[in-house]
């Protein structure tokens, strides 16, 4: 039992029972992903097989081997039942525990929020004032950074 990448499935001579011929579990986002559920698969004594997407675009920029196209997992369908309840037990395992005495904090919109608005508020004055420096001339300057001329 192992993983091999990049092989399709072999095709079933002898055994013509239905239980070892080759099905799809699931489609991996990326290679990564793909090695680290066929590992998990594996280490749970299910034999797998992955396939990547070559159809993906772009994939001729990389000769074929896009570490980033999907992969698609094949188990054997006798083993069918036990991977999906590994893919359960994985995902499971990745979901936070929630706890029922924390409670949200109210004021988490609050600083994201104040900070924005202090943003937008100094722009509109800044460029307020430049507009204005830019639009008259009045002989005074009444923003000294733009004023090259009132300098010593």
């Amino acid at each position: 039992m192992g993983v091999s990448v990049d092989l399709p499935p072999p095709p079933d001579v002898l055994d013509r029972s239905g239980g070892g011929s080759w099905v799809q579990l699931v489609t991996a986002v990326n290679d990564i992903d793909a090695h680290l559920l066929a590992g998990r698969l594996t280490e749970a004594g299910i034999d797998t097989r992955t396939v990547k997407d070559r159809k993906a675009p772009g994939a001729w920029l990389y000769g074929g081997s896009n570490p980033w196209a999907p992969a698609i997992i094949y188990v054997r369908s006798l083993d069918l039942q036990a991977a999906r309840l590994v893919l359960a037990e994985v995902a499971y395992s990745d979901t936070p525990a929630l706890d029922p005495d924390a409670t949200p904090s109210p004021n988490r919109w609050r600083k994201p929020t104040v900070w924005w608005v202090t943003a937008l508020a100094l722009g509109i004055v800044l460029s307020g004032l430049v507009l204005a420096q830019v639009s008259r001339w009045t002989g005074t300057c009444q923003l000294p950074v733009l004023c090259a001329q009132d300098r010593p």
